[in-house]
């Protein structure tokens, strides 16, 4: 009860100044020519955001949106079967889908498969997504990496799928850069939720901080790209300042 409740009081401001019914559309986010887009689910699609695009090497844009259920033009108030889901454009010359993977499993409790921290309930199921058979032999490569890396933790507790990305439809206005427009807000909600605490719990506090360091310092400042070769790793594309919790 005290996750809804907690969930709630976060989420309730934007009640007053967005229409909740305010409708989506199928894939209508363009992705540039020469970039790559890539789909995760990792529970509350503003924490999806916030972690790619201020963490994320090589991240243009991250989009809130639906993606996996069952009706068509889905929205916050009727999404049924959906997961909420980040949809990321990235940069291949400077970084790949590996590498953001790496980063999304580390902002994953990958042993809660029926929601994630605080949030209960099949829209906060987390997934990984492949739209390709190299994206899945990747993303199949690196759950392995995972379990070798992690040697104490077994396959079958791991509730973090591995599937056929489909159709992403994009949230509402309101949901895009909830982290930057409603700083606040949003950091209560973090905190209160125990987002960071519980992924220092699981993937310990030095995994933590190496992929929640805007200077990746953990890989001497560089990262791999699409093509294999080390650049320098470029964060927080839209230079958002970390947010002091408000008082609610």
């Amino acid at each position: 009860m005290m996750r809804r409740i907690f969930h709630f009081i976060a989420r309730i401001g934007f009640l007053f100044v967005a229409n909740p019914l305010q409708s989506v559309k199928a894939d209508n986010y363009a992705v540039a020519s020469d970039h790559k887009s890539l789909m995760v689910a990792m529970g509350c699609f503003w924490c999806g955001e916030e972690s790619f695009e201020r963490y994320g090497p090589g991240v243009i844009e991250a989009v809130s949106g639906y993606a996996g259920g069952s009706n068509k033009n889905p929205t916050y108030g009727n999404h049924p079967g959906h997961y909420e889901v980040v949809l990321v454009e990235y940069d291949p010359k400077k970084t790949s889908y590996t590498t953001l993977m790496e980063y999304a499993w580390r902002n994953i409790d990958p042993f809660d498969g029926d929601g994630q921290f605080c949030d209960a309930g099949s829209s906060y199921r987390p997934a990984i997504f492949y739209k390709n058979e190299e994206e899945k032999a990747d993303a199949e490569s690196l759950y392995d990496n995972i379990l070798n890396e992690n040697p104490t933790w077994q396959a079958n507790s791991i509730a973090v799928p591995i599937l056929e990305r489909p159709t992403f439809w994009t949230a509402e206005d309101y949901h895009q850069d909830y982290y930057i427009k409603n700083p606040g807000d949003y950091a209560y909600y973090k905190e209160r939720c125990g987002r960071e605490k519980r992924l220092k719990y699981i993937w310990g506090e030095d995994v933590y901080d190496c992929y929640h360091d805007l200077a990746a310092t953990c890989f001497n400042g560089t990262v791999t790209n699409a093509n294999g070769t080390e650049v320098e790793a470029e964060t927080n594309i839209k230079n958002a300042a970390e947010a002091q919790p408000a008082i609610l």
